[in-house]
């Protein structure tokens, strides 16, 4: 419990990945990549219980000997290329309940392509979540800060194909936006009250939890894998010395 609530760390891990085949249960320094969030979640204070919702017996099998509770595969509806994460989440909130036959108050979402999230970076998550948020329906993203270019960022408009900067350009000096601090999603981490999904995880309230750059590795190519097995090692080494 924290706060007096349950909280439910769920990590969603399908079979089907066309950018990197496998990548669930792929060796990443001496692990299979998913038990390095399952153990993350495991050294957590602030977690009651790790399910993983796959539809896959091999990765149902991994994060088992890893920990985690798996009772129950996803179904073949959640686990395409275009399934909605909201659906999976409230799929596992409905189907998976605490010890004490209820459902848990709040979901901590954590994608295992993020192996470089730690049991302290979701312990520090959880509680700044509870102790910033200003209601009940608010949600929490981990991100990670980037450069002040950024803000320059445009696309084009569908009428006409002219330049839309992110930025408003028609102040009278929009230089001064770029003192401003800018960040981007990283995957790690995501907290929503449980049963409170249809709004979406990103919303005019969701607290921003920010981490290193270093740690916000999100693995979706073979090079983006082999820097976080990089990372992984060179932290290892780091400890032992």
């Amino acid at each position: 419990m924290h706060a007096g609530f349950s909280v439910l760390a769920l990590i969603p891990a399908r079979s089907g990945s066309k950018g990197l085949q496998n990548k669930n249960v792929l060796d990443c320094a001496g692990k299979p990549l998913i038990e390095w969030t399952i153990l993350a979640a495991r050294g957590a204070s602030t977690i009651n219980d790790v399910l993983v919702s796959t539809d896959a017996d091999n990765i149902a099998a991994v994060s088992r000997r890893a920990g985690a509770s798996v009772p129950f595969l996803r179904p073949a509806e959640l686990a395409e290329d275009d399934s909605s994460m909201l659906d999976v989440i409230r799929h596992a909130w409905e189907t998976h309940v605490a010890v004490d036959g209820r459902r848990f108050d709040y979901i901590v979402l954590l994608q295992p392509t993020s192996p470089l999230r730690t049991s302290a970076h979701i312990d520090e998550a959880v509680d700044f979540y509870f102790k910033n948020r200003r209601s009940d329906d608010d949600t929490l993203a981990s991100v990670f800060p980037v450069g002040q270019k950024h803000a320059w960022l445009m696309q084009t408009s569908s009428d006409g194909n002219y330049i839309r900067f992110c930025l408003d350009v028609r102040t009278s000096n929009p230089q001064r936006q770029k003192l401003e601090p800018y960040y981007l999603p990283n995957g790690a981490i995501f907290i929503v009250r449980g049963g409170d999904f249809a709004e979406g995880l990103y919303r005019d309230n969701t607290l921003p939890f920010v981490m290193d750059v270093a740690d916000s590795v999100d693995i979706d190519t073979y090079d983006d894998f082999r820097e976080a097995e990089a990372l992984l090692c060179q932290r290892a080494t780091q400890a032992e010395a």
